[in-house]
């Protein structure tokens, strides 16, 4: 089973994350240097770009038709529109364990982030206004973040996929009450610490998660969070390297060993190595995947 080259963009400095903007992964939005990109899902065109602090490792969010980006920050969460700020949200600034948090806009367009306390003590999630970057909603998650990425669901959940490098790694789903109150958030937690979301599927039910360390990729119903399958690593030399994503009726998932490969997981578990190079995974729309390399982001599918 080949894999296709579909699309392709290059870079002139190295790629930070790269995020899905939409559950429909219509856009994506990557950091390269001091400048924030949006990304057509389709070809990989630059739709759009906004000027960052170049040294934020964070993972941003744009909205490209209204031209908007939302820029975690060092010490702020900024909505930049055309080539300025509308607003800056202050917070405790990301240092030491803290590393990096995120931002997105959920699928009415409203802003959220993931922010340390004041104390230290863990995250805060905050949904925002959008007019005035107000607090109007937030809910405490016990996380230090090396990283943190959102991924998107159909039905307005938002994973949460958390690294806090060696030393664990949680998920979380977030999303507005739908209900006549005040604004709330509602959140469930994955309940573990020992391996990385990685992917939803497109009907929003199945997602995937990767083991830090040792231990099977694990396909999991949603919200009921039930295992419904495992897949091991192929012998005690190889493991799987925290990246993995639904394509079709397949995971594409990277495999640490001698050497390092990327490989298509069959239905049967069989595994087929897949020429595409060495670049982290990132999934996209319609069965395709992205690879994330230093200087160019490459889309492809399975024929």
């Amino acid at each position: 089973m080949p894999a296709l080259l579909v699309a392709q963009a290059r870079f002139p400095g190295p790629v930070g994350r790269v995020a899905a903007n939409d559950a429909r992964r219509t856009t994506f939005t990557v950091q390269v240097g001091g400048s924030l990109h949006a990304l057509s899902g389709s070809d990989l065109s630059v739709l759009a770009t906004w000027s960052v602090d170049p040294r934020s490792r964070a993972c941003h969010a744009s909205w490209p038709d209204k031209e908007f980006a939302l820029e975690s920050g060092a010490d702020a969460v900024v909505l930049r529109h055309g080539n300025g700020p509308v607003w800056g949200m202050r917070h405790p600034p990301w240092d030491g364990d803290f590393e990096s948090g995120c931002t997105w806009f959920d699928d009415a367009g409203r802003p959220f982030a993931v922010i340390p306390t004041a104390d230290y003590d863990g995250c805060l999630i905050v949904a925002l206004s959008r007019a005035r970057g107000r607090v109007v909603a937030d809910a405490a998650i016990a996380i230090a973040p090396g990283g943190i990425q959102p991924i998107h669901h159909r039905d307005g959940w938002v994973g949460l996929s958390a690294s806090e490098g060696h030393h664990g790694a949680r998920a979380w789903w977030v999303r507005l009450a739908d209900d006549d109150g005040p604004p709330r958030l509602e959140v469930i937690d994955g309940g573990w610490d020992d391996a990385l979301l990685t992917d939803v599927d497109p009907s929003g039910k199945l997602i995937v998660t990767a083991p830090l360390g040792t231990g099977p990729l694990v396909i999991w119903t949603f919200p009921e969070l039930e295992v419904l399958k495992r897949v091991a690593a192929p012998n005690p030399h190889t493991f799987w390297n925290l990246n993995a994503c639904f394509v079709g009726q397949h995971l594409v998932a990277r495999l640490s060993g001698q050497p390092d490969v990327t490989v298509a997981v069959h239905r049967d578990g069989r595994l087929e190595v897949l020429d595409v190079g060495d670049g982290n995974l990132v999934p996209a729309a319609k069965r395709t995947w992205l690879t994330v390399e230093p200087d160019r982001i490459r889309r492809w599918r399975l024929v």
